[in-house]
C-alpha cells in the first residue's frame, strides 16, 4: 500500500509540474475523446475486418474452384455427346442408304415378283 501512495504522489509531482490539469472545455474534451475511440476502434476494427475480407476471399476462391470443375465436367460431357451425335448421324446415314436402296430394289419388282414398268 505504501508503494502505491508513493506512485501515487509522485504521478501527482509530474503533472503538477508539467502543468497539466483538466480541460472543462466540454467540446474540446469530446475532441479528443472521439479521436481516441475513432482510434481504438479503427485498431481493433481491423482485425476483424481483416479476418472477415480473408474468410470472404477464401469462399470466392472455393467457388471459383468449384466452377472451374463444373466447367470441366460440362466441356466432357459435351465432347462425349457430340461424339455420340457423330455416331448417330453416321447410323442414320447408313439406314437412309439402305432405304434407298430397299426402294429401288421396290420399284424394279412389284410385291408379286414381276418387274414393273420403267
Amino acid at each position: 500500500m505504501d508503494l502505491l501512495n508513493q506512485t501515487l504522489n509522485s504521478f501527482s509531482g509530474q503533472i503538477s509540474d508539467l502543468s497539466i490539469s483538466l480541460n472543462t472545455d466540454i467540446f474540446e474534451a469530446n475532441l479528443v475523446n472521439l479521436i481516441l475511440l475513432g482510434g481504438g476502434i479503427f485498431y481493433l476494427g481491423s482485425n476483424a475486418l481483416s479476418a472477415s475480407l480473408s474468410e470472404r476471399q477464401q469462399k470466392i476462391l472455393g467457388a471459383i474452384q468449384e466452377s472451374e470443375e463444373r466447367l470441366q465436367e460440362a466441356v466432357a460431357r459435351l465432347a462425349e455427346s457430340e461424339k455420340q451425335l457423330e455416331q448417330a448421324q453416321i447410323v442414320i446415314a447408313s439406314i437412309k442408304t439402305d432405304a434407298e436402296e430397299t426402294a429401288k430394289k421396290s420399284k424394279k419388282y412389284d410385291f408379286n415378283g414381276w418387274k414393273g414398268r420403267n
